[in-house]
């Protein structure tokens, strides 16, 4: 079975042994602004009742990931974007609005009485990938019947430890077309499964599921089987959280219709460019996408705790902090937390 489990993940982050492609970041960009914007709304479920993006197909990606040295990493202070020490007791406060991150694309949204969970990962590995940075999170400081939304199915997003707590609290979880039965079959009692710009309101929230680019796979699952996105959460605050998601057009369709306060935005797991630019946003991307959704405040996500591309942890922390010295106009716009670090809304 360990055998098993190996195969599957090494078909899952490598492809056939050839030497890694060239990739022309301006060609990618230029390929994203001629797809079609409307294609968002696009029917995106193919006749075998497996999804895909209707504006931009995924690429065979073939070559081989040869890990960058280390040396071309080497150039940033560690240490001053590690992890901070978080008990979350604020988490009870109804009258304290935040967010938080706790590390991955795992944040927590205290807004309008509500507790709000994206992604929780608080197991110590996904699938057979340890993490570098464990979280020792401690559940008894949430709040009873918390929200949680999922964005796809990957193990680093869909956490079964995680989900399993959360059901202890009463949890109450909205998922892609697709995932509702994994989460009846473990005991959860409330579960909506929602389809790309379907809404739900829960008390004072409304919660609208968006288009990302992405794919979604899992063991005893086949490619495509479920859907993925992003999710717009709105009450006293509008917080869009981007899930996984490469740059797409989609973005700025987001950002024309939604007035965004906050964009949680995923930007990390991007090296190398020509195997992750479909999936994952590189940091120059991060800041375009923010653009595109016209957000306030946009707060970087899918850093920190666990390694699955080649630059290390807490590098794009990093190059933000360069971008931003380049551009000093968005330091205004962006707010980049360290894991365990939290804002006050």
């Amino acid at each position: 079975m360990r055998i098993f489990i190996v195969l599957i993940f090494i078909s899952f982050f490598s492809c056939a042994s050839a030497p890694p492609p060239d990739f022309d970041e301006d060609d990618w960009l230029e390929r994203v602004k001629a797809s079609d914007l409307q294609s968002v709304y696009a029917p995106h479920m193919k006749s075998d009742m497996t999804f895909f993006n209707p504006w931009m197909q995924r690429p065979q990606r073939k070559g081989t990931w040869r890990s960058k040295d280390k040396k071309a990493f080497a150039d940033y202070d560690v240490e001053k974007y590690s992890p901070r020490k978080n008990d979350y007791s604020y988490l009870a406060n109804n009258d304290f609005d935040s967010i938080s991150y706790a590390g991955h694309a795992s944040t927590i949204i205290k807004m309008n009485g509500e507790t709000i969970f994206t992604d929780p990962f608080f197991s110590d590995h996904a699938l057979i990938v340890k993490k570098g940075v464990k979280i020792k999170f401690n559940f008894s400081a949430v709040p009873q019947r918390p929200v949680v939304l999922i964005s796809h199915n990957h193990y680093d997003h869909l956490d079964k430890l995680s989900v399993k707590a959360m059901i202890k609290k009463d949890a109450v979880f909205l998922v892609p077309l697709g995932l509702k039965k994994f989460f009846t079959r473990l005991g959860a009692k409330e579960v909506y499964e929602l389809d790309w710009w379907e809404s739900v309101d829960l008390g004072s929230v409304t919660y609208t599921f968006l288009p990302a680019q992405h794919w979604s796979r899992r063991i005893g699952q086949s490619g495509g089987a479920t859907l993925w996105g992003g999710w717009l959460i709105t009450g006293s605050k509008t917080v869009y959280f981007s899930g996984d998601s490469g740059y797409f057009r989609g973005f700025e369709e987001i950002g024309n219709r939604f007035d965004i306060d906050y964009a949680i935005i995923g930007v990390g797991a991007y090296e190398p460019r020509w195997f992750m630019h479909y999936s994952h946003l590189n940091v120059e991307e991060f800041f375009r996408a923010s653009g595109d959704l016209r957000a306030k405040i946009a707060i970087p996500m899918h850093f920190g705790i666990i390694s699955l591309s080649d630059e290390p942890l807490t590098y794009p922390l990093y190059e933000i902090d360069r971008h931003i010295e380049k551009y000093p106009q968005l330091a205004e716009r962006t707010r980049a937390l360290r894991v365990g670090e939290y804002l006050q809304m």
